[in-house]
């Protein structure tokens, strides 16, 4: 399995994670992951720790519409275990409340970006 597969697998484990940690449902578009019971959407940003420069990435505009929403990140970081993962610490945050300073991202098509280590969240 390459790394692209594995990553997928690992961040589809922290979203179910995260889903039943908070109490979500799955509901997925392009900038949100789940709604909680009020309708509020949240993204879940996972990050492997055990990689060189673990880092959670935030896009600009999906930024503005949960806080617009009233929505918010949930935090995974997690360890691979075998063909799963071990998660490490969660940590729900509304978006409004995450002061960041958004940056170019080269033609990436999803716009702006800002990379937050785990240390900034935990």
């Amino acid at each position: 399995m390459n790394r692209s597969q594995n990553a997928a697998r690992y961040g589809a484990l922290a979203e179910a994670h995260a889903r039943e940690r908070y109490g979500l449902d799955a509901e997925h578009d392009a900038y949100h992951d789940a709604v909680d019971d009020d309708g509020r959407p949240w993204d879940v940003k996972a990050c492997l720790v055990t990689r060189d420069a673990p880092r959670f990435r935030l896009w600009k505009e999906q930024h503005a519409r949960l806080a617009r929403e009233g929505g918010g990140y949930v935090f995974v970081k997690y360890r691979p275990v075998g063909r799963g993962i071990r998660v490490l610490g969660t940590r729900s945050v509304r978006a409004q409340s995450l002061q960041v300073s958004f940056y170019g991202a080269g033609e990436h098509e999803k716009g702006e970006q800002v990379k937050v280590p785990p240390s900034t969240v935990f």
